[in-house]
C-alpha cells in the first residue's frame, strides 16, 4: 500500500489561512481516493476544538480528522503541501502541511519518517524549499 502518493503532493502554493490549507489538503487525499468528503469536515473540526494537536513545529503542520471522522476514511494515506511564504498556524508559521488520513497506525512510519526529517530544525528549512513533487515524494518514500 503506498501512503503517499505523487497525485497528494502540491508545491508553491499561497495559502491565505490554516482553514484554506486544511481544505486543499483534504481534497488531495480526495483526489488521491483516499477519504471521502465529509473527511474535510472532520479535519476543519480537529482544527477547531482540538487545534494544538495540528502544529509539530519546525514549520510543520500536520491537519488530521477527529477520531469519528475515520468513518470518512477509504484507504490510509497522507497529502503534502509546500508554500514558500508559509501560512500562520497558531501562533507560528506552517511551511509544509501534511494532510493526514489514518485507518489505524498504518500513518505511524509515516509520521516517524516526519518527525527524523524535521527534528533539526536546519533540516526543516531544506524542506520549506522544495519545490518539487518527486523530491519531496523521494523524501518521504
Amino acid at each position: 500500500m503506498e501512503i503517499l502518493k505523487k497525485s497528494a503532493i502540491a508545491v508553491s502554493q499561497e495559502l491565505s489561512s490554516k482553514e484554506e490549507a486544511t481544505k486543499l489538503a483534504g481534497n488531495l487525499l480526495i483526489k488521491s481516493g483516499n477519504i471521502q468528503e465529509e473527511y474535510i469536515d472532520s479535519m476543519l473540526e480537529k482544527l477547531e476544538k482540538e487545534g494544538f494537536a495540528t502544529y509539530i513545529g519546525n514549520g510543520v503542520a500536520i491537519p488530521h480528522g477527529m477520531e469519528e471522522g475515520k468513518k470518512y476514511i477509504n484507504e490510509t494515506g497522507i497529502s503534502i503541501i509546500q508554500s514558500h511564504e508559509g501560512v500562520e498556524w497558531n501562533g507560528e508559521v506552517a511551511y509544509i502541511i501534511v494532510g493526514i488520513a489514518a485507518k489505524d497506525d498504518e500513518h505511524m512510519d509515516v509520521l516517524s519518517k516526519l518527525a527524523d526529517l524535521i527534528e533539526d530544525p536546519e533540516d526543516a528549512k531544506k524542506i520549506w524549499k522544495l519545490d518539487s513533487a518527486d523530491k519531496i515524494y523521494e523524501l518521504f518514500s
